[in-house]
Formats: C-alpha cells, structure tokens, sequence
C-alpha cells in the first residue's frame, strides 16, 4: 500500500478505487484533474464503472497500526473512489451495500468517502441498510466551490447518518461561509486549484474560512495554495493550518 499524495489522508489509489469515472456536475468539475490523467493515457473518464474484484480487496489489505501523518492512537485513513463518485447515477444500490458492509467490517481502518452527489448519498442512507452500518470509522464528506454549492450541498450532509461529517472546499472558487451549517460539521478542507488553467483564488476566501472554523470549533485541514502544480502550502497568517477531527 503507497503512502497518497493526498494530503489530508494516509492512503488512496490502487485497489481503494472500487468505482472509477465520473461526470461533471458543477463548476468545480471543470478542470478535474483525474479527468486529466484519464485523458493522458487515451481513457474516457465519463465511463463510470464498479471494480467488484477491488472491493473484495479491501479484507485482505495491510495497514499499519497507526495513521503515518496523524501518529499513535489514530488508524491509518484510507480515501476511496479518488478518480470516481461512490455515489455516482451509474453505481447500482447493490454494489453501495457491498461498499458499505465490507467497510463496516475493517474497523482497523478509516473510510473516507467524498461526494457531489449528496442526495443520492442522503438518500440512500437515511432509508437504505447502508445507513445503519455507519460507525465512527466511516467519515462521510461533501465537495464544494462556492457560496452556491455550499448551501445547496451541506444541508444534505447535515441530514445524512454519520459519525463524522467533512466537507471539503476544493477547488475554491469564492468565500464560503459556513454561519448556518457549522452544527454538525467535524471538519473543513480548503484548498486551491492548481494547474496552468486554474481559476482566480484569494487567499483572504480560505483565511475567512479558518476564522470561522476556528470560532465554531471544527478542524481545518489546509491543503493547497493556488499553483501551477498540486502542493503548494497554504499559509494562513503566516502558517500552514492542518489538523483532523478528534
């Protein structure tokens, strides 16, 4: 198992991808950078499909005992589906029930799963079987942009059954405030875009968004500063702020 790229987690790729491709569905699916691999190596990543030999992998994946970045006493954290949509339209209910239970059963492992496709996820979870299986290994997280996004999304993830809610700000393309959905929110990544077509970003939005998350409470993981390439520090007040719900 490789160490991800990713910054806010410990793994991702490989056998992780059980669902692959996806589809636009808002502005901030512009400049998809797995879209990007896709197209470098000649795939259509708008052919959504399930990798049913992957997910049974995941019983026989090796982790260590502990989280690498986050140290003793924390379990390593592994991000599924990071080229693809778990909850994708083309993602049949049995195959979400297989993803659930298999997850369910690693308690050794933290599960984190990101979606645009909120209410399909609400959905699913508020009146599926899925939804009794969530324990606190299993964080489930919302992608958002803007101000639009933000109020059209969250209040989804607000009224989906999690232990642990996130929602990531990535690519930020305009300040966001979280004043009517910090209840119920464990966590906040914030990023740029990156790559040589990125859009506009003010480092003010994402310093905002620390305040606000600081005052309410909710870990802020800052993961990237607007660059031609991924990784450039985010620094709020002259630092990098980086850190994980408890």
């Amino acid at each position: 198992m490789k160490a991800s790229r990713i910054g806010w987690t410990d793994y991702s790729g490989g056998a992780l991808n059980f669902v692959t491709g996806c589809t636009p569905v808002s502005a901030g699916c512009a400049h998809c950078y797995a879209r990007a691999i896709y197209r470098r190596f000649g795939r259509d990543h708008s052919v959504v499909t399930t990798h049913p030999d992957k997910l049974y992998q995941l019983a026989g994946m090796l982790f260590p005992l502990h989280s690498p970045k986050r140290g003793p006493g924390h379990r390593p954290m592994a991000f599924v589906c990071d080229t693809g949509d778990l909850f994708h339209e083309a993602v049949p209910y049995a195959f979400l029930f297989d993803a659930f239970v298999r997850m369910e059963r690693e308690t050794a492992v933290t599960w984190q799963v990101l979606t645009k496709r909120v209410k399909r996820m609400r959905d699913i979870l508020n009146t599926g079987t899925p939804g009794k299986l969530l324990s606190r290994h299993v964080w489930l997280g919302v992608s958002v942009e803007d101000q639009a996004t933000a109020d059209e999304r969250i209040p989804l993830l607000l009224d989906t059954p999690a232990a642990v809610r996130f929602v990531s700000v990535e690519p930020m393309l305009g300040p966001v405030s979280l004043a009517s959905h910090h209840s119920g929110i464990d966590w906040v990544i914030c990023g740029a875009e990156s790559g040589p077509d990125r859009r506009p970003f003010d480092p003010a939005w994402a310093a905002d968004l620390y305040r606000q998350c600081s005052e309410a409470g909710v870990a802020f993981f800052g993961k990237q500063a607007s660059g031609p390439k991924p990784g450039v520090p985010l620094l709020i007040d002259g630092e990098v702020r980086q850190a994980w719900p408890e």
